[in-house]
């Protein structure tokens, strides 16, 4: 609950980095709304391998949203887990607190989520984007009856992922589910990483402080999206499930673009340091790794890796050798 929005937006974000700008010129004109999606076995990324002496990290980087119906052929992973001590797995982001402190923090929640005063989507959008909106919703099929109550802010990430679900991608993370299941099956340790966060409903009051245009701006941003750039994603899927993080590099943008939505994101202090937070816990997490372990395991997303101020390069500038693909 504490951290829905940034749940909702987060994927967005990285969408918008992958699918506005230069990147679509190198696209075809003609037939580019038929790219399709993989289905069948498929290797994924190689792996980085991160080493200090004679102990390693191998990271894996994992990526959203996937194909549907492609099976992931995990079986190089597993032969390293196989032989690791250590997985580290995913991280949780949790309020900082008692249970009872979870209802009043859903309460709030639940109201800072939706438009007041019984406003819909209709009456906050300038009349040409809600008409674009309804478009997307008419030809997916999407029913809107939840999402057109919802803040702008909210409602472009789950209209984000209605489509992308109706175009044979989905946001559920597989891959990280079957590292976890061979850690177990091989009785490795996982170590899962958790941030506090005091003071939860602050940080909603926050992001519900959000000025409205910005929040329009990001609809906005995601209807683009929607409408011209699917095809990337799905490349993007694609270069994954082949393994071609060369196509995967050209896919996703070296420099950082302050788009719409990762600004709203980045705009609220709590959420920024949150996210830097987020960061330098799994680099600290890596490093640990290499101190403790002659061999372990790293998942993270990739387009946290790859790139000027990706983790690999913050590996590389504390002085650990970095290989890979």
């Amino acid at each position: 609950l504490l951290i829905y929005f940034i749940v909702m937006l987060t994927p967005l974000a990285n969408a918008a980095d992958v699918a506005i700008g230069p990147v679509n010129t190198t696209l075809e004109s003609s037939n580019v709304m038929d790219e399709v999606v993989v289905t069948g076995h498929w290797p994924g990324p190689q792996l980085w391998k991160v080493s200090k002496d004679q102990h390693a990290v191998w990271i894996l980087g994992t990526l959203q949203p996937l194909p549907k119906k492609m099976i992931w052929q995990s079986d190089e992973v597993e032969h390293i887990i196989a032989q690791s001590q250590q997985v580290i797995g995913k991280t949780n982001v949790r309020p900082k607190g008692s249970i009872f402190g979870l209802l009043p923090l859903y309460l709030q929640f639940k109201k800072l989520s939706k438009l007041p005063d019984k406003q819909t989507l209709k009456d906050v959008l300038p009349d040409d984007l809600y008409k674009r909106y309804a478009a997307i919703v008419q030809a997916y099929g999407i029913h809107d009856n939840d999402l057109k109550t919802l803040r702008p802010i909210v409602a472009a990430g789950q209209l984000y992922r209605d489509v992308i679900e109706a175009n044979d991608l989905s946001e559920k993370n597989d891959v990280q589910q079957t590292v976890l299941k061979l850690a177990d099956h091989y009785d490795v340790a996982v170590h899962n990483l958790t941030i506090k966060v005091a003071e939860p409903r602050e940080v909603l009051k926050q992001v519900s402080e959000v000025p409205r245009a910005d929040e329009v701006a990001c609809f906005a941003e995601a209807i683009s999206i929607l409408e011209t750039d699917l095809p990337v994603l799905k490349q993007r899927a694609n270069a994954w499930a082949r393994g071609d993080i060369n196509e995967l590099r050209k896919l996703m943008n070296d420099e950082t673009r302050a788009t719409a939505c990762r600004a709203v994101l980045l705009s609220v202090d709590r959420v920024k340091e949150l996210s830097d937070q987020v960061k330098a816990t799994w680099v600290a997490a890596v490093t640990d790794a290499l101190n403790q372990h002659q061999s372990a395991i790293a998942m993270s997303p990739v387009y946290e890796l790859i790139g000027k101020d990706g983790g690999l390069e913050r590996l590389r500038a504390a002085g650990y050798q970095v290989e890979g693909p």
